[in-house]
C-alpha cells in the first residue's frame, strides 16, 4: 500500500518578489489598464471612420498604411499588458516607455486631426500615470536576510 502524501504549508506559499517586480494588486491594475488602452485605440480607429480623416498609423481611406503599421497601437498595448500580466521585471519602467511611445504616436496626428490626436494623448497621458504609479510602488529595498518578518 503507498505512504500517503503529506502537503505542508510552505508548498503553497507564493514565492517572494524580486525588486522590480509588482503586487498582485498593481500587476492587474496595469493589465487592466493596458488593456483599456487597446480598447481606446479602438474607440480612435472608429471615430476616424466615422468622421473621414484617418490617424497617420491608419492612412485615408483611399490608401491605408500597410497592416503592420496599422496593428501598431494595438500590438504596443497587448504586450504591455501581457508583460503586466506575467510580472515582467521592470515592467513598470517598460510602461512608462510605452507610454510615452504613445504620445510620439499621438504627435504625428496633431497636423491631421487636433481632436483625434487629443484622444490620442489622453490615452497616453493615463498610462503614463498608471505606470508612475506602478514604478512607485515597484521601487522597494530588497529584504534583508538578518532581520526576519
Amino acid at each position: 500500500m503507498p505512504s500517503p502524501v503529506t502537503v505542508t504549508a510552505q508548498q503553497f506559499a507564493p514565492t517572494p518578489l524580486r525588486p522590480g517586480q509588482l503586487t498582485v494588486a498593481w500587476q492587474i491594475m496595469l493589465a487592466a489598464c493596458w488593456s483599456a488602452a487597446f480598447f481606446a485605440f479602438a474607440a480612435v480607429w472608429k471615430t476616424s471612420e466615422e468622421i473621414g480623416i484617418g490617424t497617420w498609423w491608419l492612412g485615408p481611406r483611399a490608401q491605408p498604411q500597410p497592416l503592420l503599421i496599422r496593428i501598431l497601437p494595438f500590438a504596443l498595448t497587448m504586450l504591455l499588458g501581457l508583460f503586466a500580466v506575467y510580472n515582467v521585471r521592470r515592467i513598470a519602467e517598460a510602461s512608462v516607455a510605452a507610454s510615452a511611445l504613445v504620445a510620439v504616436i499621438a504627435t504625428f496626428d496633431m497636423s491631421r486631426s487636433g481632436g483625434l490626436a487629443a484622444i490620442e494623448f489622453a490615452i497616453a497621458g493615463s498610462m503614463l500615470l498608471a505606470s508612475v504609479g506602478a514604478v512607485i510602488a515597484s521601487t522597494r529595498r530588497a529584504p534583508d536576510p538578518a532581520r526576519p518578518d
